[in-house]
């Protein structure tokens, strides 16, 4: 009788923490990620002038992917690589959408916040699994 060889997808659970890790510090975190998401997630929902959503989001966005990079050259964490990247792109698209630089609809907003939620959901959690935490 054979036996069949099953193949399982290996998953690294790193649960080390580095000491400069920015996301270690729970009060520096939602400083700097948690208060800009809510801030954008206050204005999207809300009927504010379209000068204060271009600033918020774009300001918001430029808070985080600042974090982000500073996060990077600190520790070296692989979720801030890739996320910095991404909240560049999503500042600079709300600030293109905003001044009417950048023509996306009246689903403009709506593009862009699934978008950077999108991107949230798939980058932070997924690479850090199979690649390790920290570089």
């Amino acid at each position: 009788m054979r036996f069949r060889r099953r193949w399982r997808l290996r998953v690294q659970m790193d649960t080390r923490v580095h000491p400069l890790d920015i996301l270690a510090n729970r009060a520096l975190a939602a400083a700097i990620f948690w208060l800009p998401i809510f801030a954008i997630a206050a204005t999207g929902y809300s009927e504010v002038g379209i000068d204060v959503r271009t600033w918020v989001w774009t300001g918001g966005c430029v808070l985080m992917a600042a974090g982000s990079l500073v996060n990077a050259m600190r520790c070296g964490r692989l979720q801030s690589y890739l996320l910095t990247p991404l909240f560049l792109l999503g500042a600079l698209a709300s600030f293109a959408y905003g001044t009417g630089l950048l023509a996306l609809g009246p689903a403009g907003w709506g593009l862009i916040g699934y978008g950077l939620l999108a991107g949230l959901c798939l980058v932070s959690p997924l690479p850090e699994l199979f690649l390790g935490r920290y570089r």
